[in-house]
């Protein structure tokens, strides 16, 4: 009977533990467009209870586009990383929304530097696995390099939670 009570108690505070845990880290892709399309490794710290930090490292894919004064802009193929310092909120049932400033640096053509700075605002959903699914607008000024303006980024991300 002790050891029925004792197992009992055990698996009560491992299912407690297991609802009550916290991610520190996530890391996934995340895949966005605006400008051109980018694809990102991501990843996010929390530094703690609400704040937190999210990098994403990808590619930026060429795109074309014609503006209404039939002005050519080309966004060529290169490195980009992005840098938010974000507000979380958890909201019920594992939902919950960010924002906050942001720096971008990217390389296009892979030869210019270019540099920007705007925000990200997004949603995100923990499911009751590990995962991640979020939805952001990151919309950013580049305000240094060839490619001066407005890129406004909406993206979807999935990540694992460590």
């Amino acid at each position: 009977m002790k050891k029925l009570i004792l197992s009992l108690v055990a698996v009560f505070a491992l299912s407690f533990a297991v609802q009550a845990q916290d991610y520190d880290f996530t890391g996934g892709v995340r895949a966005g467009y605006g400008a051109a399309f980018s694809l990102e490794a991501s990843g996010q710290a929390f530094v703690n209870d609400i704040n937190r930090i999210e990098l994403d490292l990808g590619i930026r894919f060429q795109n074309h586009l014609r503006t209404i004064s039939d002005y050519d802009i080309y966004y060529h193929m290169g490195p980009i990383l992005s840098t938010s310092y974000q507000w979380h909120w958890f909201l019920a049932g594992g939902f919950g929304v960010y924002g906050g400033p942001a720096l971008q640096f990217s390389l296009p053509n892979w030869h210019h530097f270019s540099m920007g700075a705007g925000g990200q605002l997004g949603f995100d959903y923990q499911f009751d696995s590990p995962f991640q699914l979020a939805l952001d607008f990151r919309p950013i000024y580049n305000f240094f390099g060839p490619f001066k303006g407005f890129d406004p980024n909406v993206g979807i991300g999935l990540r694992y939670a460590f």
